[in-house]
């Protein structure tokens, strides 16, 4: 009994992400702000912007980082999928933060809809959404396959 239990424990951390109610198939998409000189990041260059620890682009432009609610299921599959981090994790980064003075945790906006609009409108802005519609007037930021 006690080699099936031991077996079971090593395994039921990759059992948890069968089961994840949030992760889904759809992949999210990156989008930049047009004003971005860079086209495409490696995962812990983007995580590096969403954890407010890379604060400006290659031209020197100051990055904004946009946000979804933690509830959003477009933020929790983008937290899983692209900064491989859970969203609470992310959350008590900002946290930490803001409490040390150290900056500002990312602007949370209410919808994909809205996500887009602020990515549009604001020059060196980063954020993501699930689905993008044609002429949004925002760029979509690739990822290169291998990391830094």
């Amino acid at each position: 009994m006690k080699v099936k239990i031991k077996q079971w424990l090593r395994l039921a951390p990759f059992c948890c992400f069968l089961y994840f109610p949030y992760f889904e198939a759809h992949s999210v998409q990156v989008i930049v702000n047009s004003s971005v000189p860079q086209k495409q990041l490696s995962a812990s260059h983007l995580r590096r912007i969403f954890t407010v620890r890379h604060r400006q682009w290659a031209n020197d432009l100051p990055i904004k980082v946009f946000v979804l609610a933690k509830n959003n299921v477009t933020h929790k599959n983008f937290c899983l999928q692209k900064l491989e981090v859970f969203p609470y994790q992310l959350e008590k980064i900002w946290g930490k933060l803001l409490f040390s003075g150290l900056g500002e945790p990312p602007l949370v906006l209410t919808d994909e809809k809205q996500m887009i609009e602020m990515v549009r409108k604001t020059p060196g802005a980063i954020g993501y959404v699930d689905s993008l519609p044609q002429d949004s007037g925002v760029e979509i930021m690739t990822m290169e396959s291998s990391d830094d």
